[in-house]
């Protein structure tokens, strides 16, 4: 083979390569990433990283389980969007965009710590419906408790 036919099959090698990558770039992968599908993603956490390290200060008993259930049915109204058994299809969870945290899902509950949890509830979610409860609806004691109901909602995977 001659050098003028080696050196057109590698240009021509290179430029396949060039296109077909310039096509995946540029057509394939999104420039912005849908923000439904990032608030949906349970790996992505929602509260900063120090909220991790926010141990929750309430002891844990039947009695303070019962009262995070009693608030997330009640007084919290996390019900309405989170579903009365936590499985994110509250009436008005089915209304929004990006759709209310399924509270049942094993791996979310792996994932996230109650600091996190309970960020999420005083601070609220950006991006979602989920606006900061503390002091607005709750104490901080009372999303406490809530967290410790929301433990008790996990699914088997």
């Amino acid at each position: 083979m001659s050098p003028f036919r080696i050196f057109a099959t590698v240009g021509l090698m290179i430029g396949f390569f060039w296109f077909v990558s310039y096509l995946i770039t540029n057509h394939v992968v999104p420039d912005e990433v849908d923000p439904q599908m990032m608030a949906s993603d349970i790996t992505r956490p929602r509260a900063p990283a120090e909220a991790r390290k926010i141990d929750n200060p309430i002891p844990v008993s039947e009695t303070v389980i019962q009262e995070g259930k009693n608030l997330y049915s009640g007084k919290g109204n996390c019900f309405i969007c989170h579903g009365k058994e936590g499985h994110g299809d509250g009436e008005a969870g089915t209304m929004m965009n990006i759709p209310p945290r399924d509270l049942t899902n094993a791996a979310f509950q792996r994932l996230r710590a109650d600091g996190e949890i309970f960020w999420s509830i005083k601070v609220g979610v950006p991006q979602s419906g989920m606006f900061g409860y503390v002091p607005r609806m709750i104490s901080e004691e009372e999303a406490w408790k809530i967290v410790h109901y929301i433990r008790t909602l996990t699914a088997s995977d």
